[in-house]
């Protein structure tokens, strides 16, 4: 394909129905007016093919629920996610190991951000609060690392807030 990269956009709609996800090929240079291009590119339409196992860990859960501790009174205005990664270098990462969830938030405050082991399997999980003000959208990314090293692939996702209030 040459020098260039891969622009994903976003369009605004009202409704989830609407396909509104592109993903297009922007060369490094402007295409000249008149000037052909040819691409080939292969399409797969599955979570599981085909995917580097062995470099990065992948999501495999996304949970949401009420933000605080269980057993204890919750605070307002508060979302727990809760997100599952399993494969990859998670095999050779020890119980004990300080694995760190790395969060980031287009707005609002993160809190209770932790990882731990799920009991019985190889498998991670990571924790954290968020708390927002208003209506508007939020983006939200983690990934977990050891060390300075990623153990995962980022997780993304908008929290419409507006939906759960």
């Amino acid at each position: 394909w040459g020098e260039g990269m891969v622009q994903l956009l976003e369009i605004p709609t009202d409704d989830e129905i609407h396909d509104n996800i592109v993903l297009y090929w922007l060369p490094k240079e402007p295409v000249k007016a008149g000037s052909e291009w040819h691409f080939a590119y292969r399409l797969h339409w599955t979570d599981a093919e085909p995917y580097p196992s062995d470099v990065v860990a992948r999501v495999c859960h996304t949970r949401l629920g009420n933000a605080g501790v269980p057993g204890q009174p919750r605070p307002k205005g508060g979302r727990k996610f809760v997100i599952d990664f399993e494969g990859g270098p998670l095999k050779d990462v020890e119980k004990l190991d300080k694995v760190i969830p790395v969060v980031s938030a287009s707005k609002g405050r993160i809190d209770n951000q932790y990882a731990l082991q799920v009991v019985g399997t190889r498998n991670w999980r990571a924790f954290f609060d968020l708390y927002v003000e208003g209506e508007a959208p939020v983006d939200l990314r983690l990934f977990l690392k050891l060390d300075d090293r990623p153990l995962t692939e980022t997780w993304l996702y908008q929290y419409l807030p507006f939906v759960y209030r």
